[in-house]
């Protein structure tokens, strides 16, 4: 009887073979740029609400919808547990040569983190007022965040297992895939936002039923890719996982998601310390809402570039090649460095057309003051764009090579040793730029720290150092 774990050579997929080869620019570019893309739209789920809700509905609903932007974190923190620590660890069993195995374990997680979310939005819906006081919604936008909350909740389970299904997408060799379905369902949730409110002049409840649609859509279509995915390395088999892989997938998909889920605390104190600041209110929070939103959307980048390599680094860690994983990082370092550049620049350059996608009003006084507000932030945040690419390269090394204790350490410091604490204090001195002002500063003081691990464990760890003959 054929063993389902044969070693590696014996039974190799074609989307497996695409893993084990030379370590070239254009094999980093034929894993990162679609993964790119796809995570930068994946991300303008949840910024394309706010986007139509104040071009549309105005400032209350804008704000109304960025003060869900630490909720939405939670939602991504639990789909980039599963995604990428997951991911870390089951395609290494690839390499190791045990396919049937990594199917199995991979089952396993699309089901658990089904349920999680599935849960998670049970336990919003009965206790939004809770969740709106911890926020930090004020008497100006309460009703209206109401409205959103108690529909777009049920949006969260399909943007969490989405991540998990474009991870693993990703890792069977189709990034490409994952890509157009990402585009096609963004399209969607974009046309109907647009019908609901520009056509048919619907509310703020609209808006979350298409946030349903879209990521509704999106997650269906790749449930049903492995479920026919009969050649690749994953599809749908019966699930199961052992101990101690289940005990490895914790750590490392802490290691991503506790990062994520300790920025949901940041922006929670962000929103009350901006509601707090006197003659600010919702205002605050709207603009918050954009520069963050943006931000977030251009550092996305940095996670999809780390998401697409994962594979390889993984994989190759799995088979001991050490040689191609110190390629894959010496080359890394330039791409990020070009990107670091090309992000700064967009940001800087180009903060005043990219805020009108908000405000696009020339003579409306009310609509350029927040504007004028809103680009200073922009430009501000995007100072750590200089640095923020390579800590998040050596925090995101560390995880996909299954090292999440570490990556843990360097990314949970950052938030909530260094910028939780400079968004509480700069305020007082700096008022509204102290909290734009926060986030460079930190990641400054991240990227010492995590320049400091890779020097002291990246040899360790066979990814810093001399080239070795493969193990």
């Amino acid at each position: 009887m054929k063993d389902k774990n044969l070693p590696v050579n014996s039974e190799v997929s074609e989307e497996e073979s695409q893993l084990d080869k030379p370590i070239t620019g254009r094999l980093i570019m034929k894993f990162a740029l679609p993964t790119i893309f796809a995570i930068v739209v994946l991300h303008t789920f949840a910024i394309i609400d706010g986007i139509f809700a104040m071009r549309a509905l105005g400032m209350e609903s804008m704000a109304a919808i960025a003060i869900f932007t630490p909720l939405f974190m939670i939602v991504m923190a639990v789909g980039m547990f599963f995604a990428a620590g997951g991911s870390a660890v089951i395609v290494k069993k690839l390499g190791e040569g045990k396919p049937n195995e990594a199917r199995q374990n991979y089952t396993f997680i699309s089901i658990l983190s089904t349920i999680i979310m599935l849960a998670l939005s049970v336990l919003i819906a009965i206790f939004p007022s809770n969740v709106l006081g911890i926020l930090g919604a004020n008497y100006e936008i309460y009703d209206l965040a109401t409205t959103y909350l108690r529909i777009a909740v049920w949006a969260f389970p399909f943007m969490a297992v989405g991540q998990v299904f474009n991870a693993f997408l990703i890792a069977d060799g189709k990034p490409g895939l994952g890509m157009g379905i990402s585009v096609f369902g963004t399209i969607i949730g974009a046309a109907g936002n647009y019908v609901v409110l520009f056509v048919f002049d619907m509310g703020i409840y609209a808006l979350a039923w298409t946030t349903i649609l879209g990521t509704g859509i999106t997650t269906i279509w790749y449930f049903i890719v492995f479920l026919r995915n009969k050649t690749g390395n994953f599809r749908f088999i019966r699930p199961s996982i052992d101990g101690k892989t289940f005990g490895s997938l914790l750590i490392n998909g802490f290691s991503v998601g506790a990062p994520v889920a300790a920025g949901s605390i940041m922006m929670t104190v962000q929103n009350n310390v901006l509601v707090g600041l006197p003659g600010v209110g919702a205002m605050g929070i709207a603009i918050a809402g954009m520069v963050m939103g943006l931000q977030g959307m251009l550092g996305q980048v940095y996670f999809g570039y780390l998401q697409g390599i994962g594979g390889l680094l993984s994989f190759n860690n799995g088979k001991k090649n050490y040689d191609r994983l110190k390629q894959l990082f010496k080359k890394s370092l330039v791409i990020i460095t070009v990107m670091s550049l090309v992000l700064v620049a967009i940001a800087v350059l180009l903060a005043e057309p990219l805020m009108r996608i908000y405000l696009p009003s020339l003579t409306d006084p009310g609509e350029i003051f927040m504007r004028e507000l809103a680009v200073r932030g922009l430009r501000i945040v995007s100072i750590g764009f200089v640095v923020m690419g390579f800590n998040s390269l050596f925090t995101g090394i560390f995880t996909a090579l299954s090292k999440g204790h570490i990556s843990t350490v360097l990314s949970l410091t950052f938030i909530l040793a260094f910028n939780t604490p400079l968004i509480i204090l700069l305020p007082r001195w700096f008022d509204m730029d102290g909290v734009w002002m926060a986030l460079p500063i930190a990641v400054g003081l991240a990227f010492i720290m995590s320049t400091a691990a890779v020097l002291i464990f990246g040899k360790r760890y066979n990814f810093v150092g001399s080239r070795i003959d493969k193990a």
